[in-house]
């Protein structure tokens, strides 16, 4: 069984583990260990656990006063299944304000419109409902890599949940 870890007690221990795996793998935008303690402080990542180990995670970073973006979510290959993303995008989903997603994959979209209340939208309507944060913090040098990285094989696709 899965289960969904927002404790940021709990949490803290497991950001060492957060930050090695982000900067270690491909797909990762890493962030640093004080960018993950602040998350993880105001309750913002999501850890997934089975028979207390850990096995994902995501978090939910501050775009503006009522947006969020849900980010780096991970699941160790080994565990990943249908039940283990489940339980990682219902924690991510848990939020009641404003959340945006960008994904190269369709699925995940998808899977937030049909099961979050997401709605799809494109970059523009991204960029403006986050009043442009979620463009600047795409400026970093790890960031650009991250992208760059992607789109050489995929297109970015978007989803927001929130007020029009």
């Amino acid at each position: 069984m899965v289960e969904v870890i927002t404790n940021p007690t709990e949490v803290l221990l497991a950001v060492p583990e957060i930050y090695a795996t982000s900067v270690s793998h491909p797909n990762l935008t890493p962030r640093t260990l004080d960018q993950l303690k602040a998350i993880a402080s105001r309750g913002d990542i999501v850890l997934i656990k089975a028979n207390e180990d850990l096995i994902g995670w995501g978090i939910r970073e501050v775009l503006t006063k009522n947006l969020k973006e849900v980010g780096l979510m991970f699941i160790k290959p080994e565990f990943r299944t249908a039940s283990a993303f489940a339980a990682l995008a219902r924690g991510l989903a848990a939020d009641s304000g404003g959340l945006v997603l960008a994904s190269y994959d369709p699925s995940l979209i998808r899977h937030a419109v049909l099961e979050f209340g997401f709605r799809e939208a494109n970059l523009i309507q991204v960029i403006i409902k986050s009043r442009g944060r979620f463009l600047a913090k795409r400026l970093s040098k790890d960031s650009r890599r991250a992208v760059a990285g992607h789109l050489k094989s995929s297109k970015p696709l978007f989803a927001i949940r929130g007020k029009k």
